[in-house]
């Protein structure tokens, strides 16, 4: 009886046995699944818990000059970078309390929510701080932290290493590297950081590069922001092309985030940017920028052009500054130096708009001429003054010239002459002409942004900033004073330097405007072209007949032969040339000084020209005494370069501005209601006794001048 009640009924054990062959089934079903039929996911899920991807940051291409001289590369910096991902969620292990329990992640309070909890965030500053102390100790190194950035990068890119320390010396990167601290999350890095081979030199053209405003507008083909950008010059035009693909590598780590093995498993190598190639010559822009250092000018800028092509050969402007300060990163006192300079460092000059002075007579007696209005026989009485409405226009020497025609007013840069001869033609003939020319219009080399698209103005001009001139300088109507202002390169009158080279390069070459180019080609790493701007693409013509171009021709050969620009001949050859004297005034510490914008534009050899050089100087006496001598150098040493002078390029420390040429206004020649102080501030008061052009508000569209008190005049 207790036998067979002791025994365990069948079903049971059959039940049983169903039980435990179900579960092996679901176990081994399981581990199939595991093991066979998501292998890949689940070894993907391995990886992530025993590797780290680092990302490889790219190199920028190489910017180089028409034949091929690097002028902005590459360099390798040594970095300690911070990984606050890692740091943060290691801290427990690496911190624990004396009786060896993990250590509690620091917090800091943040604002309370719209739902009245309470806040916090990771304290990753705190964190960061005790982590790295037993290397910086150690090493006796110190930098100093940026809490707000580093909170910033552990809210937005945790992912990415936070570069702590940057260009670290061999000595310290040894240092680390022997010692092995073996902190998580703290790692010696290699990366390309950008290099200006020359220093200053052609430091407006190539511009420089920084941290991005917004990191999320320049974002790479992984997901993740750049940590470099193009800000200014090519930089930051061709900075798409620049930016390079970046690469990564997974490295095995232990439980502790310490790095197994020497190699990586897996290694992507990152792809170098693309080169670009510009038009400059090195060896020209060497001769550009040593030309006007050795003139000692504060102020001033200066471009050479190829009137074949319309090819900026050199484009230099003074004062300058070294791109290599903002490499990796510039300090908040440099910047705050180069961006309060009161003579601007970092503006270039070259595509800033100022009064052309008799610069403008070129373009103005080709107007006159293809209008049919005056010829080249049209002469007139030149005595020292001239009434027109009711201003009194005198004449730069105040003496009477006589008689005299076209080619002759040219040598002689007769202000009366063109007075009349201006309104002869007539502002919509002048109009006309400065439009096919490229006055008032953007060339765009360096980006829309960085130019001034200078002031041609006129009727339609007028009525297009009514409201402006109303308010400003109480004008209403365009007059005929107007046009003989504008005749001479004065009153509202602006141009750059680029502009007036591009005019020269149509003059020098039979009336063929070409649109300026500043680079050539692009070539991807593999050195294969990939993008091209052919060279002298047509912008306008200037449509003249050849004798009425030759005549002004003519008349800019007798300038350097026999005229204003002597001081710019060159033994040996033929050069045309203009000189220009513009009157400008700008307030320092409260006071009106007169600042004098000297030019001189030729181009040379006259009989097959190959050269057109524009410079202008501010704050110069006179421009046959001041920038006529500087262009004589540039050509000079042009043809001797094309006769088999050497010339190399050096590096260049910056050039420090000033305002040495500004002289004291006497109010007692400024005869005009409110003198030079009126000019000064918001009149366009005509004075009988230099022609003066106002400085006042600019017109809307137009970009002021940083380097003066008040705005740049018209």
């Amino acid at each position: 009886m207790l036998d067979e009640d002791s025994r365990v009924p069948g079903w049971r054990l059959g039940a049983l046995s169903l039980l435990i062959f179900a579960a092996m089934g679901v176990l081994l079903s399981r581990l199939w699944n595991v093991q066979i039929v998501n292998s890949e996911s689940a070894l993907e899920r391995l990886e992530q818990q025993t590797t780290v991807k680092a990302r490889i940051a790219p190199a920028r291409g190489v910017i180089c000059d028409r034949n091929g001289l690097p002028l902005a590369e590459n360099r390798p910096s040594f970095n300690i970078d911070l990984y606050l991902n890692d740091l943060w969620r290691d801290y427990p292990q690496t911190h624990r309390d004396s009786r060896g329990r993990l250590g509690a992640i620091p917090k800091i309070p943040l604002p309370d929510g719209k739902d009245g909890r309470k806040r916090a965030e990771i304290d990753i500053v705190k964190i960061v701080k005790e982590s790295i102390e037993p290397i910086t100790q150690t090493l006796g190194i110190s930098a100093p932290l940026d809490e707000h950035d580093i909170r910033e990068h552990f809210r937005t890119d945790r992912d990415l290493p936070y570069h702590y320390m940057t260009d670290l010396d061999f000595a310290t990167v040894a240092q680390f590297a022997e010692r092995n601290f073996g902190v998580p999350g703290i790692r010696i890095s290699q990366s390309p950081v950008r290099q200006y081979t020359y220093g200053a030199f052609a430091a407006h053209i190539l511009g420089y590069v920084g941290k991005p405003d917004n990191q999320q507008d320049y974002v790479a083909s992984d997901g993740t922001p750049y940590d470099t950008v193009g800000r200014q010059g090519i930089e930051a035009i061709m900075d798409a092309q620049l930016q390079g693909q970046p690469g990564s590598t997974i490295q095995r780590v232990s439980s502790q985030g310490l790095l197994i093995g020497d190699k990586p498993l897996e290694e992507n190598d990152p792809t170098m940017g693309n080169s670009i190639f510009l038009t400059i010559d090195a060896r020209i822009q060497y001769i550009v920028e040593s030309a006007l250092r050795n003139a000692g000018i504060g102020r001033g800028a200066a471009i050479v052009m190829d009137p074949r092509t319309g090819d900026v050969l050199a484009m230099a402007s003074i004062p300058s500054y070294d791109p290599n300060k903002f490499i990796p990163r510039i300090s908040a006192k440099d910047y705050d130096a180069l961006n309060n300079d009161p003579t601007a460092p970092l503006y270039n000059r070259v595509l800033h708009a100022l009064e052309p002075g008799s610069t403008y007579k070129i373009m103005v007696a080709l107007a006159g001429l293809k209008s049919g209005n005056v010829t080249v026989d049209t002469s007139f009485d030149c005595p020292g003054a001239i009434q027109i409405d009711d201003h009194l226009f005198h004449n730069s020497d105040s003496t009477d010239a006589g008689t005299m025609s076209l080619v002759h007013a040219i040598c002689v840069s007769s202000d009366v002459f063109f007075y009349q001869y201006g309104i002869r033609a007539g502002i919509e003939a002048i109009d006309s002409m400065g439009k096919l020319a490229g006055f008032g219009h953007r060339w765009g080399l360096l980006g829309a942004s960085a130019e001034d698209p200078g002031i041609l103005p006129g009727p339609q001009w007028m009525k297009d900033n009514e409201a402006w001139l109303r308010k400003t300088h109480n004008i209403d109507h365009w007059s005929q004073a107007q046009t003989a202002n504008t005749s001479i390169g004065q009153g509202f009158v602006q141009v750059t330097p680029l502009q007036m080279a591009t005019f020269l390069c149509a003059v020098a070459n039979g009336g063929t405007v070409y649109q300026p180019r500043i680079y050539s080609h692009v070539e991807n790493y593999k050195g294969e072209t990939i993008a091209e701007i052919p060279a002298g693409q047509v912008f306008s013509n200037l449509g003249m007949k050849p004798s009425d171009l030759k005549a002004v021709q003519e008349g800019m050969r007798e300038v350097v032969e026999e005229g204003t620009g002597t001081l710019a001949e060159v033994p040996g050859y033929s050069i045309a040339g203009k000189t220009g004297t513009a009157q400008h005034y700008i307030k320092i510490d409260g006071d009106i000084r007169r600042d004098l914008k000297c030019w001189f534009y030729c181009y040379g050899p006259f009989e097959a020209p190959r050269y057109v050089t524009c410079v202008m100087v501010e704050g110069g006496t006179w421009g046959g005494t001041t920038t006529a001598p500087i262009a004589q150098e540039i050509m000079r040493r042009l043809f001797a370069m094309d006769a088999g002078a050497v010339e190399t390029p050096t590096f260049l420390q910056p050039v420090a501005g000033n305002f040495n040429g500004v002289t004291a206004v006497d109010l007692q020649s400024n005869t005009s209601p409110a003198g030079a102080a009126a000019s000064a501030s918001n009149g366009n008061t005509m004075s009988p006794d230099d022609n003066s052009s106002p400085t006042g508000d600019v017109p809307p569209g137009t970009i002021g001048n940083p380097g003066s008190s008040t705005k740049h005049a018209h």
